[in-house]
């Protein structure tokens, strides 16, 4: 195959920014994972710009910071077995003077509507009484070896509610998993632009026949967390009020509760880009007038709570497609409140393959990516229409393979990596040519079934990097060269052709920067190896990720010949003679 490059012919100005998301799970913990550390150590040296960080519901104890609802003068626990109910009189000063409510069992309710189930250990009151009457904290373990076995075979929890002496009113804010990652994320990637978005809404907020129980366990998934479809308050204020606080919690050194006492962090963050919700239409199933209120109450709420009114923000991340009525709705300024800024949208792609293991499968990565762009075209025209100083962030776009969440899934072969990361420079690389502002790679960690760590699959095949020792990948390196290699707004994309058809087997484009320096991009769509010929790129050098760098990052070598032999699914930067080599 041939490429044809006429470098002085200007074919569109890159504005394309390569960059990626994290997304909170117990791997990227510090509170759990063994390299955790390497993970963020990674992030750190890519460098990269709008970097999104997702805390996500499937562990909700680390995505949502207030998870059971303020319960004015009442205080109450829920706790499933084997672990305690932990109550506390310590805000004002006094002790427990009541026990309004005991049941270990299966009692049901949220706090002042909590009642016993068919099955309740009758000693539960006079324990909890003598463990917590007049203490000004007590824990008290959810075991029958406590309570006796009211109902063998059963799970059971203990359900309690106290007063307290002087009387308190009580919240349920909690960052106690929450921040160590946030500050882990902002450390790594300080000095650089940012996309925050804490994804999930509280519960509570939403209409519900009986209370939704997540897990005790903070690394337990709970894949079934967003519920309800209405929310309680109509009005929305509640939602945005729960935003503000999470941001003054982390911009403004704290926050005053819905009881008016104050919460102190001490941080003062500053980050550029809040995004609001995640894949909207599937959870809790919203409608675009719907999700537009919710949009412009959060922005209400954050400036409510942090007066900051300079904060950028980011609206929809969709996951379907074909949806354009959502565009056309969200896009058109008259839907929304006076003074909401439409700054930026985001969407999502994932391509897949009909195995996990057959790697000439992958081959049907790039097609369905082929199919996107044609998508990326029609919502272009609707944004350019509607909201045309609207940025546009596709903020997830990776690959999930088949059963990726089933443990015990065969394992991919390694050459996946490759494709997988040749599958993204595609996707970044005819995507610019679109003018779409950034492309996220999604993500940088996943792992399938981690038995030393009890972890239950979290997508494997969308994983950057090594779950075992926290290395990059493959995908993870052509990141890295991709974000070394591009100087945004400044680059200019020349025309290329290719004696490939169709360039059903290799993409590739070429680049000239404002000093004349002079780079191709090349990526390897098919699991065989192929004989390139880039004339005049003898006496350049070649960046090359391949199976042969496995985990390490891209080879580079001197070009002594015109003809190039690229290995299965690699991606490669050639930089012509006379041009500086980005490292």
């Amino acid at each position: 195959i041939t490429i044809e490059v006429s470098w002085s012919a200007k074919d569109y100005p890159l504005h394309t920014t390569p960059s990626l998301q994290i997304v909170t799970n117990p791997l990227v913990s510090r509170q759990f994972s063994p390299v955790s550390k390497k993970i963020f150590d990674n992030l750190a040296q890519l460098n990269a710009e709008y970097t999104r960080f997702a805390a996500w519901f499937p562990y909700p104890k680390m995505a949502v910071a207030e998870l059971d609802p303020p319960s004015g003068l009442a205080q109450c626990g829920n706790a499933g077995e084997s672990y305690p109910v932990q109550l506390s009189c310590r805000k004002s000063g006094g002790t427990i003077s009541s026990i309004d409510f005991a049941s270990y069992g299966t009692a049901t309710g949220a706090c002042g509507q909590m009642k016993q189930g068919t099955c309740h250990a009758t000693t539960t009151m006079d324990i909890v009484k003598q463990a917590c009457l007049g203490q000004q904290e007590c824990s008290v373990p959810a075991s029958y070896q406590i309570f006796g076995d009211p109902c063998f075979g059963t799970h059971k929890r203990l359900l309690v509610q106290i007063q307290c002496n002087p009387p308190q009113n009580n919240t349920y804010w909690n960052f106690t998993y929450v921040d160590p990652m946030f500050q882990d994320f902002l450390q790594a990637t300080d000095g650089h632009s940012r996309i925050v978005m804490f994804s999930t809404q509280p519960t509570w907020l939403f209409k519900l026949d009986t209370p939704h129980i997540y897990p005790d366990n903070v690394t337990e998934t709970d894949w079934g967390y967003p519920q309800g479809t209405q929310f309680v308050d109509d009005t929305m204020q509640a939602l945005g009020d729960y935003y503000g606080r999470l941001t003054a919690w982390y911009t403004r050194g704290g926050f005053i509760d819905e009881y008016g006492d104050r919460h102190v962090s001490n941080y003062s963050y500053k980050w550029d880009y809040t995004e609001i919700f995640n894949e909207i239409e599937a959870e809790h199933q919203m409608t675009p007038e719907v999700y537009t209120r919710a949009y412009d109450a959060v922005i209400q709420g954050i400036r409510r709570h942090t007066n900051n009114t300079e904060m950028k923000y980011v609206g929809m991340a969709l996951s379907g497609h074909y949806e354009f009525n959502w565009y056309r709705y969200f896009l058109n300024h008259s839907n929304h409140a006076p003074d909401i800024p439409l700054d930026m949208i985001s969407y999502h792609f994932y391509a897949s393959s009909k195995t996990r293991t057959d790697p000439l499968d992958y081959e049907a990565f790039f097609p369905q990516l082929d199919t996107f762009t044609d998508e990326i075209r029609q919502i272009e025209v609707i944004r350019n229409e509607l909201s045309p100083e609207t940025r546009t962030t596709i903020d997830e776009l990776g690959i999930i393979l088949p059963d990726d969440n089933t443990p015990g899934a065969p394992q991919f072969p390694l050459v996946f990596w490759n494709a997988g990361a040749a599958y993204y420079a595609y996707a970044w690389g005819k995507i610019s040519r679109q003018g779409i502002d950034v492309v996220g790679h999604s993500q940088l960690v996943g792992y399938p079934n981690l038995p030393d760590l009890q972890l239950s699959p979290q997508f494997p095949s969308v994983a950057m990097l090594n779950w075992t020792t926290g290395e990059g990948t493959a995908k993870y390196w052509v990141s890295k060269l991709l974000i070394n290699t591009t100087d945004i707004d400044n680059d200019q994309a020349v025309i290329t052709r290719t004696s490939d058809v169709g360039e059903k087997n290799l993409f590739s484009q070429a680049f000239v920067t404002k000093n004349g320096r002079r780079w191709v991009l090349m990526v390897h769509k098919r699991f065989a190896d192929i004989n390139v010929v880039l004339p005049g790129c003898t006496g350049g050098a070649m960046q090359v990720v391949n199976e042969a760098s496995g985990f390490g990052p891209a080879t580079v070598s001197k070009l002594t010949s015109d003809q190039i032999l690229l290995s299965p699914f690699a991606v490669a930067v050639v930089h012509m003679p006379d041009s500086e080599l980005m490292i």
